[in-house]
């Protein structure tokens, strides 16, 4: 008898110790989830953060265009700014010419139609044709080219 009120004593230390060993194990663990769970939320600022700072930036350069803009600076800072899609644009479609990029960039941007007759120093006979051309080359019409456009740049409208 004396056994086997040792053997419980026994038993019971050791399922306390393994309770303790799980205990413990269950408090790291949610340490380290919420350290996954701060990183996480650490991440998805800096992103908001940059989508800001790329809102700003797009906004920098479309009050450029709107006020009397010095050309070769602005398109710098386009070519700058949507280096990526340009090349995208040009990996897609490379029939694309730099002046059709740069009238896609400036309806990506949402820029009015008179504000690029103007940015571009075109009739608006040369632009609309301009515009059929882009559609042709892209494999759309001109009806939908906005919308194309507008999903190529659609980080700048988020």
């Amino acid at each position: 008898m004396i056994y086997t009120y040792s053997f419980i004593l026994y038993l019971g230390y050791m399922l306390s110790g393994v309770l303790i060993f799980l205990l413990f194990i269950f408090i790291l663990l949610s340490l380290r989830i919420n350290r996954l769970r701060k990183h996480i939320v650490d991440l998805h600022i800096r992103e908001c953060m940059h989508r800001k700072e790329e809102r700003t930036r797009y906004q920098l350069l479309l009050d450029q265009i709107r006020k009397q803009p010095d050309k070769p600076r602005v398109m710098e800072d386009m070519e700058h700014i949507f280096d990526d899609r340009i090349a995208l644009l040009h990996q897609q479609y490379p029939k694309l010419t730099d002046l059709d990029i740069q009238v896609l960039i400036l309806i990506g941007l949402g820029v009015e139609n008179y504000e690029i007759l103007t940015f571009t120093d075109m009739s608006k006979r040369t632009y609309y044709k301009r515009r059929q051309l882009i559609a042709q080359r892209m494999g759309t019409t001109a009806a939908q080219l906005n919308s194309k456009v507008q999903q190529i740049f659609a980080p700048v409208n988020t």
